[in-house]
């Protein structure tokens, strides 16, 4: 066994090891190849050394810190936390480490954090925007700062950006229930600033204008807006709810999200609805919980550690390569027990 140091360099592993400074290098840093049995004796050499990386020496010789900024919305919604799951798998892949700071949905929380995570020198960001505005991300692209946004398009705007294919998403939700023979459906959508928002709605009411076409009778469709978070959600279709009295007519509900789907059945199952028996409930997302609550949500699923792996392979093209990647990821509808086919729907 080697004698450990206190303060350990890469020369200390290179003569302790008997490999060169740059073969140490590449192998403690995991840049550039190195067989796996000479890079498991550098690391075990290295360790037995006590050796750690000088982190600073390190950005000042390369100009890098391999950290990367990551500003999400809200980290303890599931999405999020499988997203940045993804982030954090492929940025150990690539030897960085990244710094998370959440914003609660606020533009000027999302500001700061930008300007905390530049001045901690990150090598570049990664942000589910806001959306309520955009001069940050503007700011951004203009300064030629490596950035990728997850969730949303900008138009006019050359940014990197990885999506998942939410107009598809919308208008595979509305055509499967069209197909099996809902007449009337509600969607409880989040506010018109967000892009998934708006692609989402335009999928749908792009399935229902096929099918009005082959109908002669019309199928009743309409839209309300809330703020995001099960609250907020639970609160607009409450109040939706007492405005409509007794007259709730509608035979299924979309949901722009999960999370607006739990609080639709928590509130319908307190005003005695019967889901799927009178109400058909679909959401967006397919988090983690969706397939275990009663009843087993129908949802539009989309591959969040996925959305999280190639937003950071989007940035670190970004950075080396100056290039923009703009990536939107397929959907797909999961269908279970909180629809009921009600026949009469497309031959």
């Amino acid at each position: 066994m080697v004698k450990r140091k206190k303060f350990a360099t890469i020369k200390d592993v290179a003569d302790a090891s008997g490999f060169s400074i740059n073969t140490v290098s590449r192998a403690l840093s995991g840049r550039g190849y190195v067989k796996k049995e000479t890079k498991e004796k550098i690391l075990r050499v290295a360790a037995e050394l006590g050796y750690t990386r000088d982190c600073t020496a390190s950005a000042l010789r390369t100009r890098k810190t391999h950290l990367i900024g990551v500003v999400v919305v809200d980290n303890t919604n599931p999405f999020y936390a499988e997203v940045i799951k993804g982030i954090e798998l492929e940025a150990r892949n690539y030897g960085y480490t990244i710094l998370l700071v959440n914003t609660d949905r606020n533009y000027e929380n999302e500001e700061k954090a930008i300007n905390t995570l530049l001045q901690r020198r990150v090598d570049g960001l990664i942000i589910t925007a806001v959306q309520t505005r955009i001069d940050d991300i503007l700011r951004l692209v203009h300064q030629g700062i490596p950035n990728v946004v997850i969730g949303a398009r900008f138009e006019n705007i050359p940014t990197n950006y990885v999506c998942s294919d939410d107009e598809r998403g919308g208008y595979i939700a509305m055509k499967y229930l069209l197909d099996t023979g809902h007449k009337n459906v509600l969607f409880l959508n989040a506010q018109k600033y967000k892009y998934a928002a708006r692609v989402r709605e335009q999928g749908m009411r792009k399935a229902l204008n096929e099918y009005e076409q082959t109908l002669e009778n019309k199928i009743e469709f309409e839209v309300i807006y809330s703020n995001e978070g099960f609250e907020n959600a639970y609160e607009t279709f409450q109040m939706f709810l007492r405005r409509m009295k007794k007259e709730f007519k509608y035979d299924a509900v979309v949901c722009y999200n999960d999370i607006f789907a739990y609080a639709v059945i928590k509130l319908l199952k307190e005003n005695g609805f019967k889901i799927p028996e009178e109400l058909s409930i679909v959401g967006f997302d397919d988090i983690s919980f969706s397939s275990i609550i009663e009843p087993p949500l129908t949802t539009v699923a989309t591959d969040k550690i996925r959305l999280g792996r190639e937003a950071f392979k989007s940035l670190i093209k970004n950075i080396e390569t100056g290039s923009i990647s703009q990536i939107i990821l397929p959907v797909e509808l999961k269908v279970r027990n909180s629809t009921k086919n009600r026949g009469n729907g497309n031959p």
